[in-house]
């Protein structure tokens, strides 16, 4: 129970955290308005008014100690068989965790 406990409060951190970052960029902003299938992503945040909606793969690229944060107003749907990639960025520092991944 007490590892349960520590992990529902270390979400619950990393949610409010996420929640109260900034776009990183105008470029950030309702990518694609919300359909994403085939967009490449770079570390940052993404906020979007809609739903975010991806029926094939989309990519994720940078580093294992890169941030990747996409925010919603609406809901994340998913197609079948649909994957987010990680990719690295080629600096030898790994690729993207998905622990360093947040939708919100």
């Amino acid at each position: 129970p007490s590892k349960m406990t520590t992990a529902l409060s270390d979400m619950e951190t990393a949610y409010t955290d996420a929640a109260g970052r900034a776009i990183s960029g105008a470029a950030n902003l309702n990518v694609n308005a919300g359909l994403i299938s085939g967009e490449t992503f770079v570390p940052g945040v993404y906020m979007w008014g809609s739903d975010i909606m991806f029926s094939s793969d989309i990519y994720l690229k940078g580093s294992s100690t890169d941030i990747f944060i996409f925010q919603t107003t609406g809901n994340v749907v998913v197609g079948s068989g649909a994957k987010v990639t990680l990719l690295s960025d080629g600096t030898n520092n790994g690729k993207p965790k998905a622990s360093n991944i947040v939708w919100q």
